[in-house]
């Protein structure tokens, strides 16, 4: 018998072995179907509910919290997206979101590749800093930061939220781009630099290339936290017209009751545009964020 038909013999026993093994113990596959089963209701319950409240009557809601109504009721969309001005609510999230989002995608992967790829004086420091403004907490700033709007003249403008959420979202943003640029192989770096090419036609024509899904991750997570965000839209902008979905469901909740309905149906309008981005963009997400963890 050759060493390779013996080694092929082993991996079959190998291999008839562990399917034995699985075999025997299907108890164990099914206890985790069944622990993935109650994450995944534990996730979707909140979802459900919300849901049904927004398709139900006051009186519905209250009376079969649980059940699914007959015939399904959208007046609370209807009623939230042009009375309530969520239309106008919705432009602004999309504007602001939009902005912050592609001031990120212009300067991290720029901050991402210097300091992966170049060699520059002190840069670990830098990145250093960089890193600091993790752990800076948005609340801690919000003063100093009101102070400084209020000089600029940026108080109750889109550009006075789109700033300062893209700068809240840099360190995250350069140091996610910097693990994803240290893939790229130096190589291509090189061989575009004996080709001629600028630093900067390198960066745009090479490497942006190549991070590809790292970008999309970035653009999704950077939209996703823009969308969220609740204290800043609330302490910069007092104009009625200029504010976000966030901020403009608190007007839902009035002084002497709550629109329980109009709230569900202003949430679901909220994640809906998230949702369908992760589903459209899931694959890319993945493997952006996973860009950098096997080496």
């Amino acid at each position: 018998m050759t060493a390779a038909t013996a080694l092929t013999a082993t991996r079959h026993t190998r291999q008839s072995a562990r399917r034995l093994t699985l075999g025997a113990f299907p108890a164990g596959r099914l206890l985790r179907h069944v622990i993935l089963l109650l994450f995944a209701l534990y996730a979707l319950a909140p979802v459900y509910l919300v849901l049904l409240a927004s398709v139900r009557s006051e009186a519905e809601l209250f009376s079969g919290p649980l059940s699914l109504p007959w015939p399904i009721d959208f007046s609370n969309f209807s009623r939230t997206w042009t009375e309530s001005g969520f239309a106008h609510y919705f432009v602004n999230s999309l504007i602001i979101s939009t902005g912050s989002t592609v001031l990120v995608l212009i300067t991290a992967p720029l901050a991402g590749y210097a300091f992966a790829k170049l060699d520059l004086p002190r840069k670990e420091l830098l990145f250093g800093l960089f890193l600091a403004g993790l752990v800076v907490p948005a609340p801690s700033v919000i003063v100093a930061l009101y102070g400084n709007l209020q000089k600029l003249g940026l108080l109750d403008t889109r550009l006075g939220v789109i700033l300062p959420q893209a700068a809240l979202l840099l360190p995250f943003s350069v140091f996610m781009m910097r693990t994803v640029m240290q893939d790229v192989p130096k190589e291509l770096i090189e061989a575009a630099a004996v080709d001629g090419a600028s630093p900067f036609t390198t960066y745009v024509r090479v490497v942006l290339p190549v991070v590809r899904p790292g970008l999309m991750s970035l653009a999704l997570i950077a939209f996703l936290f823009s969308w969220q965000e609740y204290l800043l839209p609330l302490v910069v902008l007092q104009a009625d017209d200029l504010k976000p979905l966030t901020v403009g469901a608190a007007t839902l909740q009035g002084r002497y009751g709550v629109d329980y309905g109009g709230i569900a149906a202003a949430g679901t309008i909220a994640f809906g545009p998230l949702v369908v981005l992760f589903l459209v963009m899931q694959r890319s997400f993945v493997r952006g964020l996973t860009a950098g963890a096997v080496k």
